[in-house]
């Protein structure tokens, strides 16, 4: 090191007036040597710390291999869901085959966020896991070739693409239309759409007052700490390892609720009137698709009560997708009309996630009486006769179970009472409510909702995520009855091709009397990505597990 420290200084004209720096250079070199030398006398002379220092170097391996792979992976995750270009052509197999995550070999790739498994090298076989060869892809069709389940042989997808290939042809895209002075795509705002008929829709006052009093009596956040570890994990759940909030936390949370109860408003009589559907969208392509597909179900099912169609700040339709909606009796409502900017309390009311909205658009939708539905679920029948339905004028309410059991931590017990314990779980993709009946449990379960920080945690686990049991809960703490539908949820989706078994994709509701009613796409959306005939369309809804194979033959029938 120091015969190329001199070389250096030859070379660059560095002088003697470098003597200092030469000696620092000497003796920072000695010192390297000498630390060296003793670390590798301590290692020779104690197996013991050798073994510890060999472990400790194949941890630090393992760990920094895993962050590569997570900083890649959600590098890949911000591009999106797409099909790259081939790094190779392996004869008729432009990208080689493509892993499902499942047994189903069109169920979601293995590499959900992108699909870019092109070749690495051609004539190679694919393993005995479900998917397909991806021969071609571009904007008139797509061509794959050998679909497979589990446990099938492998294939060589140049040769499987080359005499065997399954041609998809795609639908046109939309183009623009130039005389409604809009895009397909409904990418116009709000300011355009300014002096055109159709506009978001503003609340009345008499909500907007409501909405004041209702986030002044919500407070500041609470500010308590919780448990360590995320009830999004099983193997992280603080319920699963015992972990509880703090007799102060408790405490104090249960004071908010009671402070909450005191101190929120009655309830309006003149600010909601009639019967109506109020769905949640988004501008994502996913919410888009599927609230177009279900208020097009609503209508095609005979159902002719008016639908309001709430967005968040930011989000919406365009003035043409605003009129085509409207003609489909829709309006469009946006979350950020509901608050004042300029009030203190209304941080009290922010929403900090999407699963928060829904609770909101229901609490302060202009209707009285109010099915909710998630912008995925899609109606087989016409959903009116809930509201003639025995427990929805018992009790004000009508809800529906999940497919699990009951799964809150303990401390919700602790801080609304043992009644909230329950055997079973809710499924909130549609809920009946009478707001004047049932005011006094919707106004906690918005509170509830404000604080989700805390009250998201305490009621579901890994089971489900968000607002599910939120409305529950605020009805057992309160101890008001509510409607609950008798008939659990069937599991429907495509058939595994190699156990007959249901791949589940969609969850079948029923009314009262046990005709399926619903069916909630709740896992992978409803997307515009349809074939243009119907030789390569895949069903969606092929199999469940109570009506098995004749699951169509049941759908038709309760569609009429």
């Amino acid at each position: 090191a120091l015969r190329c420290v001199r070389s250096f200084r030859r070379c660059f004209g560095m002088g003697s007036e470098e003597a200092g720096g030469k000696r620092v250079f000497r003796r920072t070199g000695w010192r390297l040597r000498g630390a060296a030398r003793s670390v590798y006398v301590r290692l020779a002379h104690d197996p013991r710390l050798a073994s510890r220092a060999f472990a400790f170097a194949i941890v630090l391996c393992v760990v920094g291999s895993f962050a590569v792979t997570a900083i890649s992976g959600s590098v890949e995750h911000m591009r999106g869901i797409t099909v790259g270009p081939p790094t190779q052509n392996c004869g008729d197999s432009k990208y080689g085959f493509v892993r499902a995550n499942s047994c189903h070999p069109f169920s979601l790739p293995h590499k959900m966020s992108r699909v870019d498994v092109h070749p690495k090298s051609c004539g190679k076989f694919s393993a005995t896991t479900a998917g397909f060869c991806l021969c071609d892809d571009d904007d008139d069709r797509t061509v794959i070739a050998t679909p497979k389940g589990c446990g099938t042989e492998p294939v060589m997808c140049e040769k499987a693409c080359a005499e065997r290939p399954i041609i998809g042809k795609k639908l046109t895209k939309c183009g623009i239309d130039e005389t409604a002075g809009g895009t397909s795509a409904g990418a116009e705002t709000q300011s355009e759409c300014q002096n055109k008929q159709h506009t978001f829709q503003k609340p009345s006052g008499r909500v907007k007052a409501v909405v004041a009093s209702l986030a002044k009596a919500m407070g500041e956040p609470l500010g308590v700490q919780m448990p360590h570890g995320s009830r999004r994990d099983l193997y992280t759940d603080f319920a699963m390892y015992g972990r509880r909030m703090s007799a102060e936390s408790v405490k104090e949370v249960r004071r908010r609720v009671e402070g909450f109860k005191k101190d929120a408003p009655a309830y309006p009589p003149f600010a909601f009137a009639g019967k109506g559907i109020v769905i949640v969208g988004g501008s994502n392509q996913k919410f888009q698709t599927s609230y177009w597909v279900a208020i097009h179900a609503l209508r095609r099912a005979g159902c002719v009560l008016p639908v309001q169609l709430w967005f968040p700040e930011g989000e919406g339709p365009g003035c043409t997708q605003i009129s085509e909606l409207a003609k489909l009796g829709t309006t469009v409502h946006s979350f950020k009309d509901l608050f004042d900017s300029t009030d203190v309390h209304s941080a009290g009311a922010a929403m900090s996630n999407r699963f928060m909205y829904k609770i909101v658009a229901l609490t302060f939708s202009s209707f009285q009486e109010v099915l909710l539905m998630d912008s995925d679920n899609i109606v087989l029948r016409d959903p009116a006769s809930l509201f003639q339905s025995e427990p929805y004028r018992g009790n004000g309410s009508v809800l529906w179970m999940d497919f699990w059991r009951g799964s809150s931590a303990p401390d919700l017990q602790a801080v609304l009472g043992h009644a909230t314990k329950l055997r079973h779980t809710h499924e909130s993709g549609q809920m009946v409510l009478d707001k004047k009946k049932t005011w006094s449990a919707l106004r906690l379960a918005l509170f509830m909702n404000a604080h989700s920080e805390v009250f998201y945690p305490l009621t579901v686990n890994y089971m489900g995520l968000g607002d599910k049991e939120i409305v529950a809960a605020a009805f057992l703490h309160l101890g008001v009855p509510y409607g609950l539908a008798q008939h659990g949820p069937d599991h429907v989706g495509v058939r595994d091709h190699d156990r007959a078994e249901t791949l589940g994709n969609t969850m079948m509701q029923h009314d009262m009397n046990g005709v399926p009613m619903f069916l909630h796409a709740n896992l992978g959306k409803p997307m515009g990505f349809v074939p243009a005939t119907k030789e390569t369309y895949v069903r969606r809804w092929q199999i469940s597990n109570q009506h098995g194979v004749d699951l169509s033959n049941v759908i038709n029938d309760a569609a009429g």
